[in-house]
């Protein structure tokens, strides 16, 4: 029975992530509120890229990574655009 849980439980975390992924890489670059100037990335849907920009720090969505590469990883390869 432990044989089938680990495995299942591992699948319904991947469907779960997946499904968010799809829909912080289509929400728009927001800067927030606040004061903070903290230098971030965000992705870009209309350009297929991930840009940087200053995050105030509140407010917002999630999408807002810290480093250029966890932009590229979750959002670069399945939304990119294709160029010709």
């Amino acid at each position: 029975m432990t044989k089938l849980l680990l495995p299942a439980l591992m699948l319904l975390c991947v469907v779960y992530l997946s499904q968010g992924r799809v829909n912080i890489c289509n929400l728009p670059i927001e800067k927030g509120q606040c004061r903070s100037r903290v230098k971030v990335y965000g992705y870009n849907p209309s350009k297929g890229s991930c840009e940087r920009f200053t995050y105030s720090g509140c407010g917002g969505n999630g999408n807002r990574f810290k480093h250029k590469r966890d932009c590229k990883r979750i959002c670069g390869k399945s939304s990119q655009k294709k160029k010709h």
